[in-house]
C-alpha cells in the first residue's frame, strides 16, 4: 500500500479524529472510503449530464417521440 501525506487545518483533523473514534475505523480508511464515494458521485453526475443532453436532443426529434408514444401504447397493452 502506498502512503499519502495530507496537510489539513486543525479543525478538520479534530473532526476526522472524532469520526475515527466514533466509527472505530482508522482515519486512513475513512479518507479512502470518502474519496471512493466522491469518485462514484462524480461518475453518477457525469452520466446524469449525458442523459440530460441526450434527452434534450431526442426531444427535438418529433419522429422519435412518435415512436416512443407508440411503444408506450404497445407496452401498456402487454402489461394489462
Amino acid at each position: 500500500m502506498k502512503t499519502i501525506t495530507l496537510k489539513t487545518e486543525e479543525e478538520f483533523f479534530n473532526y476526522l479524529d472524532r469520526l475515527s473514534k466514533s466509527l472505530k475505523k482508522p482515519k486512513s480508511q475513512i479518507i479512502r472510503e470518502a474519496i471512493l464515494e466522491y469518485g462514484k458521485k462524480l461518475e453518477r453526475e457525469a452520466i446524469h449530464k449525458k442523459m440530460e443532453k441526450l434527452s434534450k436532443e431526442l426531444s427535438k426529434n418529433k419522429e422519435y417521440l412518435k415512436e416512443v408514444e407508440e411503444f408506450e401504447a404497445l407496452s401498456g397493452d402487454i402489461i394489462e
